[in-house]
């Protein structure tokens, strides 16, 4: 399983709390965003850069 997560429209709160359960659990859990984002270094977190543009993220996921 893998969890894919629009990281430009999630709030901060919400990204710590997936972090700790990815890390809980060992779920892959990946980051999408057309900036850089902060993730903890985890063999089980990634960050996923796109470019800018409206939606590029979400079709990135999709």
């Amino acid at each position: 399983m893998r969890i894919w997560v629009d990281a430009d429209a999630c709030p901060v709160v919400i990204k710590d709390i997936l972090f700790r359960a990815a890390e809980r659990t060992g779920v892959q859990l990946t980051l999408v965003a057309n900036h850089i984002v902060h993730v903890p270094p985890s063999r089980c977190i990634n960050l996923l850069q796109v470019t800018t543009g409206f939606d590029v993220a979400d079709n990135e996921i999709v």
